[in-house]
């Protein structure tokens, strides 16, 4: 039987790849939506087909048809939801970053495990065809060694309207920073999971100070250092002309491109130099956020942990700490 879902959230991003991922993916029923705002619910859920509109948190989680939750609410608005499905025995899947502080995201782990259910944090990257093998390749040693690998996450230049504009991305106490959340995130997760590694030190500048929406940065750049001596660059910047995307991993022994695969959309192709990827493009009809759905579900059935995990995004929250400490400081963090 298909698992039912509630989106909490009615955002634009909830409308674009949530709502019909999780109208596609295999295993899955959308059955619920919740807003403070009633019209907004009961208008979201007629779009996307869901039975029923909720604008009480808690009623809809004693919906005997929710089995879990896709927490869509901006990112300093995860904690109370988390905690509340948790209480109420449903799986959660959180959008990125898991919290906006270390904190609030320990609380979630230890609140979800005490309840028994499963914590994923919305890392849709992982699910990517391309990514996947990259991580194959990695691990099976075909590379040799890494010594440096690179991924960029930028954004083109827009015209007014088009992207994710909600207001409350410009505001800090509700998005905690830029880019780094929106983009930069994603591609530094990226890297920890194609390496299979963890950062152990973060060094970064960004234009927070002077940038238009200031404090929140719209270019950022970061160095990492991974535990097996592997060195990183990450580049998210708004409002660049025809952006790359790519990520690129250059071993000892081969090197392998990934490019065009940074996005919200299933693009790319794969490029070895020294080494042959068995999938080199991406496969007609793939949906990143359908994939993870499935890939949770998945967990959730079989009691393992989702792919990314609740652990993964409180990694996630430390790196962004350690981003946005460094470039506001000129320092390099180190994290345990």
């Amino acid at each position: 039987m298909a698992s039912g879902w509630a989106i909490i959230g009615t955002g634009a991003f909830a409308g674009a790849r949530i709502a019909p991922a999780l109208n596609k993916a295999l295993g899955c029923r959308l059955v619920a939506v919740v807003s403070r705002e009633r019209d907004r619910a009961e208008a979201f859920a007629q779009e996307h087909g869901a039975p029923r509109a909720y604008d009480d948190l808690h009623a809809a989680l004693r919906d005997p048809d929710v089995q879990c939750v896709w927490v869509a609410t901006p990112h300093a608005l995860h904690l109370e939801p988390v905690l509340a499905a948790a209480a109420a025995g449903k799986h959660v899947l959180c959008e990125k970053p898991l919290a906006t502080t270390r904190a609030d995201a320990r609380e979630m782990l230890r609140a979800c495990r005490r309840a028994g259910v499963q914590l994923g944090t919305g890392f849709h990257l992982r699910h990517h065809p391309l990514h996947r093998e990259a991580r194959r390749l990695v691990q099976d040693g075909a590379l040799g060694a890494i010594g440096f690998a690179e991924a960029e996450w930028s954004t083109p230049v827009r015209r007014p309207g088009e992207g994710y504009s909600a207001a409350w991305r410009s505001d800090p106490a509700l998005a905690l920073a830029g880019i780094t959340t929106g983009t930069g995130i994603h591609a530094i997760d990226l890297l920890r999971y194609v390496l299979d590694d963890e950062i152990t030190a973060v060094s970064a500048l960004s234009d927070a100070e002077t940038s238009p929406v200031s404090p929140l940065e719209t270019r950022a750049v970061a160095l990492l250092r991974f535990s097996r001596g592997t060195l990183a660059t990450v580049r998210c910047l708004r409002g660049v002309p025809q952006p790359h995307n790519n990520l690129e991993l250059l071993g000892v022994s081969a090197r392998l491109d990934a490019l065009h695969t940074l996005d919200e959309v299933a693009r790319g192709t794969l490029e070895g130099f020294g080494v042959e990827p068995e999938l080199s493009g991406t496969p007609a009809g793939t949906d990143l956020y359908a994939l993870q759905a499935e890939a949770f579900v998945q967990a959730v059935q079989e009691g393992g942990e989702p792919n990314a995990s609740g652990e993964d995004g409180l990694r996630m929250v430390e790196a962004l700490d350690a981003l946005l400490e460094s470039a506001r400081t000129g320092r390099t963090i180190s994290l345990g």
